[in-house]
């Protein structure tokens, strides 16, 4: 079955609000997480990667991981030409699948959230890609009335509750659990926030 969003893979880079958008996030990231030249990283839902090359330069590996195709296909091309030999990509559903093994220093996720219907299946499959001690680094629409997509099939979650999220990121078994507001998206003669969720797996 082809994925709605592999269609869009190739001017999906085009609006510039989407370019904005994870640039603000990648600021943000950064400022609340300290990367390091040796992180493995994960980045979930990574569309055609802007946050993931974003990411590139400041960690050893970063895993990209995408239930789109195209999206995958249109990251590979950009990393390719810029000579990021140590970007992957993997074509995979976290939130209907088991995660695959390994430890990461760093998972990612920017704008994905609101799209997976068993968010806490996904939580958890982030909590055990992490490595002890590693972060998690989540970026959403706060809470809203449904208007942000214009079509709203296929979409189960209108955005999110800060303190029903921090309850379930506190249930997968993460800590110290905080959010910002790292960005505002202009739609609709409106601001939509966008907050950022940062929490550390224990050890």
């Amino acid at each position: 079955m082809e994925n709605p969003f592999d269609a869009r893979a190739k001017t999906w880079d085009e609006d510039p609000r989407r370019v904005q958008l994870a640039a603000d996030l990648f600021a943000a990231l950064a400022q609340q997480v300290p990367l390091r030249p040796g992180f493995s990283a994960l980045d979930y839902g990574c569309g055609t990667g802007l946050l993931t090359l974003a990411l590139a330069p400041r960690v050893r590996r970063v895993l990209a991981v995408d239930s789109s195709k195209g999206m995958l296909e249109v990251l590979a091309q950009k990393a390719k030409a810029c000579g990021l030999h140590h970007v992957q990509t993997l074509c995979a559903d976290f939130a209907n699948g088991p995660a695959p093994s390994g430890a990461h220093d760093l998972v990612a996720s920017a704008m994905a959230l609101h799209h997976v219907a068993e968010t806490e299946t996904l939580l958890r499959n982030f909590f055990a890609l992490l490595a002890p001690g590693g972060s998690l680094a989540l970026a959403d629409l706060d809470a809203e009335d449904g208007s942000f997509h214009g079509n709203r099939a296929g979409i189960p979650h209108f955005g999110f509750d800060r303190a029903q999220l921090a309850r379930q990121l506190a249930t997968c078994g993460f800590e110290n659990i905080q959010f910002t507001t790292a960005a505002r998206i202009e739609k609709h003669s409106r601001p939509y926030p966008v907050f950022l969720a940062t929490a550390r797996k224990p050890g």
